[in-house]
């Protein structure tokens, strides 16, 4: 995915970049029934070999919320449902998404209008939790980039 030449390119075109051998640019093509939109500003993490999606905007502007997975070895793509119990978030681009373990952390990004918000779920689509716990001391934002640290400060 991605914006290129004033559209979105479509996702089930995957560029790998060759670490290990010929240090180049490697193009693959993606199967998968429920391939995600075209878009920009998705955001990606890897969680036991998968490569899962966030949000995004599409060329018309619509805004996507929903997460999809990518197993780059079959190169196939799934669309992971959230249980009717569970909460979504706001459909949104340009946030912060990172994991703690089999878990996605999203913070922030742009959902018609700028969020501050802090929300987890499983890789596996067990639903948005909204941690309100937290007392943020910084306007909203978004194109953030956050990381985890096990460390105490």
């Amino acid at each position: 995915g991605g914006w290129a030449d004033m559209k979105c390119i479509p996702r089930n075109e995957i560029w790998i970049w060759d670490v290990r051998g010929k240090r180049n640019w490697i193009r693959r093509v993606a199967e998968g029934k429920n391939i995600p939109p075209a878009c920009w500003g998705a955001r990606c993490v890897v969680i036991d070999g998968i490569i899962y999606t966030y949000g995004g905007r599409r060329e018309e502007g619509d805004l996507l919320g929903e997460i999809f997975g990518l197993d780059p070895k079959k190169m196939k793509w799934a669309e992971i449902t959230t249980p009717t119990n569970g909460k979504k978030p706001w459909q949104r681009t340009s946030c912060c998404l990172w994991n703690i373990g089999s878990r996605m952390i999203m913070f922030g990004g742009l959902s018609g209008e700028i969020t501050k918000d802090l929300l987890q779920s499983g890789a596996s689509g067990d639903g948005w939790s909204n941690n309100e716990i937290y007392e943020f001391v910084f306007d909203k934002r978004n194109e953030e980039s956050g990381v985890w640290l096990d460390l105490e400060l």
